[in-house]
């Protein structure tokens, strides 16, 4: 199992844009509003089949979801 977090702008499209990347792989997903709500960290805890898949989904997920930041 593996722990990805996201940190993405609330107000935009991001939220759902990271959790359909995950989705169909059996991911919990939780996600925590900042203080201040402008932002939002989105964790996900997902079952990866090997380091290159980990490697390869953080890459999918900097291509396709404009402004998120990865920890």
């Amino acid at each position: 199992e593996y722990l990805y977090k996201f940190i993405v702008i609330s107000d935009g499209t991001g939220i759902k844009d990271v959790e359909d990347l995950f989705n169909d792989m059996g991911a919990v997903i939780t996600t925590n509003e900042s203080k201040n709500g402008k932002y939002t960290s989105v964790s996900i805890n997902v079952r990866m089949k090997n380091p290159e898949a980990v490697i390869t989904k953080y890459k999918e997920v900097a291509e396709n979801v404009q402004g998120v930041i990865s920890l």
